[in-house]
């Protein structure tokens, strides 16, 4: 039954997974390894409990082990947040309880897989979830997938992993093992798998061309050097052996070879030009990354730049090797701080972009900030610093020196086929230790890693049982215990047997563990269903429905039904505040406000640190300062620096403390806020625009024509931002590209009066005031019915400069019967008639302009001149 559920665990939990959940493939595989390991425990305890010859087997690294779990628990003690180092971090969940799982499926493999029929079974259950894996992948890679992903790329599939670096890993973990049952001749021998015929082992080789062909279909670097440094030592260390068919050998490797070069030459699908594009994109101008780009505009960076390692000029900024570096200077930077326990496992989230700021700060040529939020540092070494400290470090490469020198102590009594089968399992342990200093595993992948330790144990006792019935040694009554000369040091003994605990006590530990896991299925089903009430509730959200007040209530009831069955995930309280906070700009409503506050202080009672809930509590007292009239600015202002400090690498919370500084008049800590914003997302237009506006309010022309043109850039079909340079370059006395500008925001809105009269009036100013009056008189002609009283100003100033003063009076009377309030209309109507010799209408018009601008003493000069004339 066991061995079954064993069997079960590598087949099921790297293959399922369930769309009704937003954590698609990760919850899906960690709930599968939660209740195959439940599973597994329960009837253990059963056989515990009836059987008292039942013994359990230790291994020589028993002790690495322990010591690598106690470290784990302590750091897990003090972790900066212990509920996340217990369970993992959303959507990762490499947390304590995973961790004990995998320890558990260790011992699990030692202690049954006792037989060679059973170890078969167990690599022929790997080798086949990996190839069932390969042929979805291949189905996507062609275009047949029943399911229609957010984020698929045809070149870099993924098949029932999510992410291709995770199912490359799998695949290069269970190549080997294909690999080493093609090779062998295992199938010969007195125990056998169930199928005898020879002819099998070319189904292995069908497999391995599969796993191999589907491996070049994910594109990933670090699986491609854990290839090549798994698979070349196994080829060179089975080409030393006498195999009675070496072609086997050499067709391998031949195909294996044409395989790559052919998925090579691909742009693609190559691995190769994979490693090359960081350098080759590092070495063209920076401005060349934005194509399109059709103006060298001066540079504007006030920052303070931190200092790059040198590499780094040498690598782009968007490809991962550039990331990776600042990746390892933060977890330096984290090292510093938590340097023996760590920071708790699984938890880098929470202080890694804190950490990043402290090394990293952006620039101007960097086209926005290029990382993705991490939660693992790509290193396993740093990584495990960082979480577990130096003794987690210490224990880990304790364990992994231990399994080593036991193996290797061991390796050279084995028979050729146990040499070939260990060969394999190494090879898949070394595929994952090698990635894992470029990336980090997932739940399959860390299973199988511990299952294929499990594995080599298990070869290595398979043989001295056999070795000690070969010579007589072997007492049938001591099942697995050691023969009495204790000549062998390394041989396997029970740790102890369960013939020495009475009746009462093992049925007493039975009942209680039996106790301990209904509870632990509960909670873990509990969590499975809030992932898919989560999922249920957005999903409701994004509908469209005619409906909208059922659909918040229904979307609502979800999410809090997802939170109270799993109160621990701060994600679903993210995002129910979010739908809070949209609920709340909608209907002005303090109610939504409330419930923003409440879930967003929940939040921050899990996880002090979270930098979304200072972010959604800032915007909260930005809502009631603005539309509630509360005095709640400088709160606000709180919970955005607080936000930034968390996380000074999102642009909604600089933006949004930009806007309360220039509210506050501080327009030069604005700026700052609105610049960082910018670095951030240069190319969300709504940045630019406002850095133009906020420079052009201060007068600093200069900047905000460089900010102007850049907003021209990412939409030049937006007129008034052409306008807005036209103005600038007006302010700077530039006529001539001034006229351009407006030309251009003119021939894109024609419709628009604005920007014909900043044309007009600038070709006034230039003198060509004929030109003026022709565009004017065009708009005029196209719109007669407009209201825009300072183009017809404009055309009347014009034509008093002209001394056509029946056109004059022409359009002032229009100007008044839209607005006759207008002081310049009237005054303009005084001066043609003062023109025309009529003193009595000029005095009238004048005089009514003086009522409406008191102070013009041009007006008052006029009417005294007109009184004596009279």
């Amino acid at each position: 039954m066991i061995i079954s559920l064993l069997l079960a665990a590598v087949i099921i939990v790297p293959l399922f997974f369930d769309i009704r959940l937003y954590s698609v493939f990760d919850l899906s595989k960690v709930t599968a390894l939660y209740l195959l390991t439940i599973a597994i425990l329960f009837v253990w305890s059963i056989m515990f409990a009836l059987n008292s010859h039942l013994t359990c087997s230790h291994t020589s690294i028993d002790i690495p082990i322990l010591a690598y779990i106690g470290v784990f628990i302590i750091s897990s003690i003090l972790s900066i947040n212990p509920i996340m180092s217990l369970f993992g971090t959303y959507k990762r969940f490499e947390g304590l309880t995973a961790t004990v799982c995998y320890i558990f499926l260790f011992y699990t493999t030692v202690n049954f897989v006792t037989t060679k029929k059973r170890f078969y079974f167990l690599l022929i259950s790997i080798i086949t979830g990996a190839a069932i894996s390969s042929c979805y992948g291949i189905a996507q890679h062609i275009g047949f997938d029943m399911f229609k992903w957010s984020s698929f790329e045809a070149r870099r599939v993924f098949s029932t992993f999510g992410n291709p670096v995770f199912f490359s890993t799998y695949l290069v973990m269970a190549l080997p093992l294909a690999v080493v049952l093609f090779l062998g001749n295992s199938f010969e021998r007195k125990e056998s798998p169930p199928v005898r015929s020879p002819y099998i082992v070319w189904f292995f080789f069908a497999l391995s061309l599969i796993i191999y062909t589907t491996f070049w279909l994910t594109n990933t670097r670090a699986c491609f050097v854990a290839l090549l440094g798994g698979l070349i030592p196994l080829f060179f260390f089975v080409s030393k052996w006498r195999l009675t068919k070496r072609y086997k050998n050499v067709i391998l490797i031949v195909l294996y070879i044409l395989i790559g070069v052919a998925f090579n030459v691909r742009h693609e699908t190559s691995v190769i030009k994979h490693f090359t594009a960081d350098v080759k994109a590092a070495d063209s101008p920076e401005s060349s990354v934005s194509k399109g780009e059709s103006k060298e505009l001066p540079d504007f960076d006030n920052t303070q730049n931190k200092s790059r390692p040198w590499i780094t000029a040498h690598l782009s900024v968007a490809g991962s090797s550039f990331s990776r570096i600042f990746q390892y200077l933060a977890a330096l930077e984290i090292m510093k701080d938590y340097p023996v326990f760590g920071i708790g496992p699984d938890t880098i989230g929470i202080i890694y972009q804190k950490n990043l700021a402290k090394v990293f700060s952006l620039r101007e040529s960097d086209r926005g900030f290029p990382f993705p939020r991490q939660d693992r540092i790509h290193n396993d070494i740093l990584d495990t610093v960082v979480t577990r400290g130096i003794f987690g470090l210490g224990t880990y490469l304790w364990l992994l020196a231990a399994f080593g020198i036991y193996i290797g102590k061991n390796y050279k009594k084995l028979t050729s086929e146990n040499k070939l089968l260990m060969l394999g399992l190494l090879t898949g342990v070394l595929c994952y230790l090698i990635q894992n200093e470029f990336s980090f595993g997932n739940t399959p992948i860390v299973m199988l890693f511990w299952i294929m330790m499990g594995l080599c144990i298990s070869i290595i006792k398979m043989q001295e049982r056999e070795e000690w019935v070969i010579t007589g040694k072997f007492r049938k009554d001591a099942k697995l215990q050691s023969p009495g000369n204790g000549k062998n040091q390394y041989i396997q003994t029970p740790a102890f047997t369960i013939s020495r605990i009475s009746n009462f006590s093992r049925w007493l530990c039975c009942g209680i563990v039996l106790t301990v896991l209904g509870f632990i299925l509960i909670f873990v089903i509990r969590v499975y269903r809030a992932d898919a009430y989560f999922e249920y509730g957005r999903r409701v959200f994004g509908f469209e429905d005619e409906n909208a007040h059922g659909k918040v209530e229904k979307g609502l009831y979800l999410m809090k039904h997802a939170i109270h069955l799993n109160p621990y995930e701060t994600f679903y309280r993210d995002e129910l505040c979010r739908v809070y906070i949209q609920m709340a700009f909608k209907t002005k409503n303090e109610v939504w406000i409330q419930g923003t506050y409440d879930e967003a202080n929940n939040s921050l009672q899990l996880i002090p640190e979270h930098f979304l809930s200072f972010f959604q509590l800032g915007v909260i007292y930005q809502m009631l300062a603005e539309n509630f009239k509360r005095d709640t600015i400088d709160d606000a202002i709180t919970c955005y620096k607080k936000a930034i400090e968390m996380d000074a690498f999102q642009a909604p919370f600089h933006s949004n403390l930009a806007s309360l500084y220039a509210g506050k008049g501080d327009f030069d800590s604005a700026i700052e806020e609105l610049y960082q914003a910018y670095l951030i997302r240069p190319y969300e237009l709504p940045y630019v625009e406002r850095l133009s506006n906020i420079f052009l309010q201060k007068g600093d022309w200069e900047r905000a024509s460089i900010f102007t043109m850049r907003a021209i850039e990412l939409n030049p079909a937006e007129p008034g931002n052409h306008n807005k340079l036209g103005v600038i370059l007006n302010k700077k006395q530039m006529y001539e590209e001034a006229v351009i500008e407006f030309k251009k925001a003119v021939e894109i809105n024609p419709k628009e009066p604005m920007y014909t009269h900043n044309l007009a009036s600038t070709l006034v100013t230039q003198g060509k005031d004929a030109d003026a009056e022709q565009i004017i008189q065009m708009f005029n002609e196209m719109h007669p019915h407009h209201r825009y009283i300072r183009i017809r100003l404009l055309l009347a100033n014009i034509y008093l400069g002209s001394n056509h003063w029946e056109k004059v009076i022409s359009e002032c009377g229009q100007i008044v019967k839209i607005d006759d309030k207008s002081a310049e209309a009237y005054k303009m109507l005084g001066i043609a008639y003062y023109r025309m010799h009529q003193f009595e209408l000029a005095g009238k018009m004048l005089s009514h302009a003086l009522t409406l601008k008191a102070d013009d003493q041009e007006i008052k000069d006029l009417l005294t001149a007109i009184s004596s004339n009279k």
